[in-house]
């Protein structure tokens, strides 16, 4: 992770301040830390509903925001709650603990063998597809057959540059692995403020995230219709978050859908990231 800040300055500055939330030290856990566990859970492609004069505009979002985009965040998250209670309920039974961490879930995740990386940097688990959320665990169970393994990329991506050619901000490229950190849409929607000069309305193409890449990808071909519809604002609810109503002055109704689809905590992105989009 070192290396990599210091021979890409445009990802230390980009992205230095998630990479600094990283959590290396076990110190404050109340067991011997001996093993560390990497989980994928499944999680399609979400589509969401607003209504717009009368008329229903779907929106998609990327795999993994139902769960977080925010790692501090975490322990208020009801879906990343019920997966840490069943995986520590299944330690339980066998006389063992486990900590969710927030430690490089891909690098781990490619590192054990779980996955492997796409040309995008993006992980896909057992080459199938990219369309799960990872979760990191720190346990005092005993790893007995060490599986870790140096980081590789999918034998797919050797003959194939679709995600290269489809990304709006060309962060995909020849010269170098890493993403360019300042040209990957995701970077500026995550995040307030305005959008840079180069980024027109058709770079925009997910309510906070980005499809491109993993939308073109053979390898999640079969997956890629696996949409799931998770929530409908009629147009009232609709007008009220396009005007930037107050979270609090919301219908409780209301309220509840933005839950549902994870975006209580960046709320004060929505409306942005939803305007543009229906500009389109």
């Amino acid at each position: 992770m070192e290396n990599t800040r210091k021979n890409h300055i445009d990802i230390n500055l980009c992205i230095g301040k998630y990479l600094d939330e990283f959590n290396y030290n076990t110190l404050k856990v109340s067991f011997k830390a001996r093993s560390i566990i990497v989980i994928a859970v499944p999680q399609p492609v979400s589509r969401i509903y607003f209504t717009i004069k009368m008329k229903k505009k779907p929106v998609i979002m990327p795999p993994m925001y139902l769960f977080n985009t925010n790692s501090k965040l975490e322990k208020k998250q009801k879906k990343v709650i019920e997966v840490t209670s069943i995986v520590e309920r299944v330690l339980c039974s066998i006389n063992f603990r486990a900590v969710k961490i927030n430690l490089p879930c891909k690098l781990l995740a490619v590192g054990s063998g779980l996955g492997s990386y796409g040309r995008n940097n993006i992980c896909y688990i057992d080459d199938e597809s990219s369309f799960y959320w990872i979760g990191v665990y720190i346990s005092d169970m005993p790893c007995e057959n060490d599986t870790w393994q140096e980081n590789k990329i999918m034998d797919t991506c050797k003959d194939c540059n679709l995600c290269l050619k489809n990304c709006p901000g060309g962060a995909i490229a020849n010269d170098r692995f890493p993403i360019h950190a300042d040209k990957c849409i995701t970077l500026y929607n995550e995040n307030e403020g305005g959008f840079p000069k180069w980024m027109n309305s058709s770079c925009h193409n997910s309510l906070i995230g980005c499809m491109r890449c993993q939308s073109v990808c053979p390898v999640n071909r079969k997956h890629i219709d696996n949409i799931e519809d998770i929530a409908e604002f009629d147009s009232y609810e609709t007008e009220m978050i396009l005007a930037g109503t107050q979270l609090y002055k919301l219908p409780e109704t209301t309220y509840r859908k933005l839950d549902t689809i994870n975006f209580v905590e960046d709320y004060n992105l929505l409306a942005r990231n939803l305007k543009i989009l229906i500009s389109k």
